[in-house]
């Protein structure tokens, strides 16, 4: 591909039918589109461009699936290139991406409605995007019509009601109530539930009026009041205050139309760029990544911020965990059946399960459980599955090292979702796992993601380096001196330059515990890498960390050098001041105010837990699952 860097050489690679030649390129050309620098003449042509994308399509709707995931990334590429710029393309590639959420193998499907997903975060409104959603609804393949639903459900998760005319899309819901087949069926339902979820109760009314068979509204009914009694409620003021206005749901306008709710405007110099969130540096704020976003803080309130149990005897225990377990493993149940069982995990964890012998047995049968809760297709089963790991982690430390190593692929899986609920909750389940469980088998786990395709996981591989080389100690690093040392240098020359920087980060932090290693990486160098290396410790404000063939003979930087002492080591999440050369005192500064505030969380989340488990709660205080 080297010797062919230009548009009309990608464009005869996707016109060619050979499978294993589209196979073999199919990278190649996805490494094409993500440089600019290679591939400045994409847009140059129209024509031509127009007949990439229509061939295109002839990939995603391919027999062979390898190349179907491949046409689906390489249309994800052009997604992220061209950003707003792809709008015009929706009509030809949304199609063919409703016909693969039919498709008979789950990496296809999800991976379909992850671009879908995609289209309404970088290229066009998340309506406009349904408007060629629509006739998946009469989808001939029922795993379409179904995927459509769940589709529908995603996008209310991430963008709320208030970016959907849901007038146009309940109708079609209602039709599939009464569809022959029963995943359909429950699809729609689950829908609807979600669309009573965020409108309130003129979801109700409306379909009271829609001439539905009774027994069919009963049960659409007695979903809703289960949705309301379990306080999965996502009504906003402003959803209730637009939802009283005659105006904004046109109030006389028969009850087809009472849905429709007013359009966030666009700014119109808003780009794709604008709007996609940054996803490095170890102080993200996540709640300004978008719609359904959460953070460390959420976090740390929802561990304590559950029902009350009391445990009775060992036995007890068990029992609630053999029943947490038989929901949780099994995905016919209700899905915030499933959720509640997370939650109780938590509230097992606050009534004083840990100090009891059987409750570590019992967690290693729940491994199961928890992996198949955080890859649900239900945002709450996710976000609640991620938080109670993290609880785990946070309480049990290095105890938990078995649930750490079977969750933490599954969490990484969860960072290019596009909903943003489940993308940031795998973060930070990921981020509370290295803090508090120093298990040098998670090395490995996370390094091999370093050179990952997507680039959202490629930064967050370098930040989650960078913070692991801050909290653990030397002795628990030093069998994987080898590969961290090559993960950092193969992000030193990341494609992506937001994943450079999380790797300059993560090569300082290295150079903390293994000086000489560093020393011998940074040789190895190109000069143009070892420059921007020096540059970004010259604009800090300090030479200390340079090779010594570069660093002055002041005894005062030789002594910021000096290997980690175990005083340093024995405090994570304390940063010495010049522990960490190449910062500024500003940002050691800010870096100890976070930590600080980190600890400060997790003690109050602590003492809030014994006191808790003190109180001597009353039985049944929590409802059974």
């Amino acid at each position: 591909m080297e010797d062919h860097d230009n548009m009309d050489y990608f464009y005869q690679q996707v016109v060619q039918k050979d499978v294993s030649r589209r196979i073999q390129v199919g990278q190649d050309l996805i490494n094409y589109l993500n440089d600019p620098e290679r591939s400045p003449d994409v847009e140059q042509d129209k024509p031509r461009l127009d007949k990439t994308i229509d061939e295109l399509t002839g990939w995603v709707n391919a027999s062979n699936f390898k190349v179907v995931l491949l046409g689906i990334d390489i249309c994800g590429a052009f997604v992220d290139r061209m950003g707003e710029r792809f709008k015009g393309y929706l009509g030809t590639v949304v199609p063919a991406l409703v016909d693969r959420l039919g498709d008979s193998k789950d990496q296809v499907r999800e991976n379909s409605q992850t671009l879908i997903l995609r289209c309404m975060e970088q290229t066009a409104s998340p309506m406009y995007v349904w408007e060629r959603l629509i006739p998946g609804f009469k989808h001939k393949n029922f795993r379409s019509r179904e995927g459509v639903c769940l589709c529908l459900c995603a996008t209310l998760s991430n963008y709320g009601a208030q970016s959907l005319s849901l007038s146009k899309l309940v109708p079609h819901l209602c039709t599939l109530t009464g569809d022959q087949n029963p995943q359909v069926r429950e699809a729609s339902i689950t829908a609807l539930v979600d669309v009573y979820r965020y409108v309130g109760e003129r979801v109700r009314a409306d379909l009271s009026k829609r001439g539905l068979p009774a027994a069919r509204l009963q049960t659409l009914l007695g979903r809703f009041d289960d949705a309301l009694n379990s306080g999965n409620m996502a009504l906003s003021p402003s959803h209730d205050r637009s939802f009283e206005d005659d105006d904004s749901v046109d109030g006389n306008r028969p009850s087809s139309a009472a849905f429709k709710v007013p359009k966030v405007p666009k700014k119109p110099a808003e780009s794709a760029a604008a709007r996609r969130p940054s996803a490095t540096g170890s102080k993200l704020a996540a709640k300004e990544g978008g719609a359904g976003a959460i953070d460390e803080e959420d976090f740390i309130k929802a561990f304590t911020d559950v029902p009350q149990v009391q445990i009775y005897s060992a036995r007890d225990l068990e029992d609630n965990l053999n029943k947490i377990r038989e929901i949780c493993s099994d995905d016919k149940h209700d899905w915030d059946q499933r959720a509640a069982a997370m939650k109780k995990v938590r509230s097992l964890l606050v009534a004083g399960a840990a100090d009891y012998d059987c409750f570590y047995q019992h967690l290693r049968l729940l491994d199961g459980a928890f992996k198949l809760s955080a890859k649900d297709l239900r945002s709450q089963v996710v976000r609640e599955a991620c938080i109670t790991v993290a609880n785990l982690s946070m309480v049990l430390g290095n105890k938990f090292d078995h649930g750490a190593e079977a969750i933490v692929p599954i969490l990484f899986n969860l960072i290019p979702n596009c909903a943003k609920v489940m993308a940031t909750s795998g973060v930070f389940a990921i981020r509370f796992i290295i803090r508090h469980t120093h298990v040098p088998r998670l090395i490995p786990l996370i390094t091999s993601n370093c050179t990952c395709k997507s680039v959202a996981v490629r930064r967050r591989c370098f930040d989650f380096l960078d913070l692991l080389l801050q909290e653990w100690q030397t002795h628990s690093l030093e069998r994987h001196t080898a590969v961290l040392v090559d993960s950092i240098k193969k992000g030193l020359g990341d494609a992506d330059s937001e994943a450079r920087v999380e790797a300059r980060k993560a090569y300082w932090g290295l150079r903390n515990h293994f000086p000489s290693e560093t020393d011998a990486l940074f040789n190895s160098l190109e000069p143009s890498y070892q420059r921007t290396l020096q540059s970004c410790l010259r604009s800090s404000g300090s030479v200390a960390s340079l090779p010594q063939s570069d660093r002055s003979s002041s005894s005062s930087q030789e002594s910021l050098n000096r290997p980690l002492t175990s005083k340093w080591s024995a405090a994570p999440g304390r940063v010495r001041v010049g522990s960490k050369p190449g910062l500024s005192p500003a940002s050691l500064q800010r870096s100890r105010s976070d930590v600080d505030v980190h600890a400060a969380a997790v003690a109050k989340h602590r003492s809030l837990g014994q006191a808790r488990a003190a109180g001597r709660l009353t039985p049944g205080s929590y409802s059974s699952l």
